[in-house]
């Protein structure tokens, strides 16, 4: 009697934990509620003449232990070197249990969508490596070929990419346990996904992808290709890599493409309005369109003209010459260049 009596009070302690674990394992995250901020940072040699520089700032917000939960990332892509390019994105979506409400900035909109198949487990796929320590918590870190992951009861507080040099870090600066969150989405029309996925389709194909996305599609799609080559990354041909990297900078490519005949031609039409101005405001006036558009390649430059006579007057005319000559020169060049290794070679 005591022998069974036992064996059912260690059936009844087995069978408790089993269902504990089940219901735990239906929780995205071991805490019921958390605010994470993040910081980004990352970049690489795009090519021989030109850097990408990452730097950028993330973050989660969860309730019902991952139900309901908000993530919203900024991201500055800097290009530099032979070519300069700013690129920005911001995203927000707020995820409640089957679907996404993603907001479009740009058109001012919110898409919903329901999630169509279960995400890929955090840790699939990686090896448990050991316990590491991100601000003041402990994690678990997970790696795997190219990535690195460290988690602190299913949150993520260090996330790693790497491919081909290029390299990507999303890090937990802050954790805050139980706290009111502030993010919400923008009092934007919401739009059933469903009912225009044909139309976004096709208007999502002209938009630049944000950084991670692409960045993780090239990264897997390199994978799967040196998997059934059965080569590692390192043997690549310099030849591949190229290829490759010149994959992940393509919208780069692209989009300097179009804006480098743009911005000959404004400075052209501002060099014309800067001699026909009388005096320093009018000269100031002169420069913004051409603010706009330097700031799709450049950080920091705001200048101004503080005088417009004399000496300081021709000496701006002369470098606006001197500008438009430069860049006028090279524009057979970018004209026909097909890769960002063809347009960095230009812009020597």
């Amino acid at each position: 009697m005591f022998v069974y009596f036992k064996i059912a009070i260690i059936f009844s302690f087995l069978w408790s934990h089993t269902l504990l674990y089940a219901s735990n394992n239906n929780r995205k995250y071991d805490i019921r509620s958390a605010m994470v901020e993040y910081s980004i940072s990352g970049g690489g040699m795009l090519t021989p003449e030109s850097n990408l520089t990452l730097e950028g700032k993330a973050k989660l917000y969860f309730e019902e232990w991952g139900k309901i939960e908000i993530f919203e990332e900024e991201v500055k892509e800097i290009t530099s070197g032979a070519i300069r390019n700013i690129e920005k994105t911001h995203s927000l979506k707020k995820t409640v249990e089957d679907k996404i409400f993603d907001v479009d900035f740009k058109n001012k909109k919110i898409l919903v969508h329901q999630i169509v198949k279960e995400s890929e487990h955090i840790t699939e796929d990686l090896v448990y490596s050991g316990q590491s320590k991100i601000i003041k918590y402990p994690c678990e870190m997970w790696e795997g070929d190219g990535i690195r992951k460290c988690i602190y009861k299913g949150i993520p507080l260090l996330i790693e990419y790497h491919m081909l040099g290029i390299s990507y870090q999303k890090k937990a600066v802050g954790l805050f346990i139980d706290e009111n969150s502030s993010l919400s989405l923008p009092n934007y029309p919401v739009q059933q996904f469903s009912l225009f996925k044909s139309n976004i389709k096709t208007k999502s194909k002209k938009l630049p992808k944000e950084f991670l996305p692409r960045f993780i599609e090239l990264s897997t799609k390199l994978k799967k290709m040196l998997k059934d080559k059965n080569i590692k990354q390192k043997d690549l041909s310099l030849k591949k890599r190229k290829i490759w990297l010149e994959k992940l900078g393509g919208n780069i490519f692209q989009k300097q493409k179009k804006l480098l005949p743009e911005f000959l031609l404004s400075m052209k039409q501002t060099r014309v309005c800067l001699q026909q101005a009388t005096n320093w405001i009018e000269a100031n006036s002169c420069l913004e369109s051409l603010k706009t558009l330097k700031k799709e390649f450049m950080q920091n430059r705001e200048n101004s003209i503080e005088s417009w006579k004399g000496e300081e007057k021709q000496n701006i005319l002369n470098e606006f010459d001197h500008n438009i000559a430069l860049l006028e020169s090279k524009m057979k060049c970018i004209r026909s260049a097909k890769n960002m290794t063809d347009l960095s070679s230009c812009m020597k």
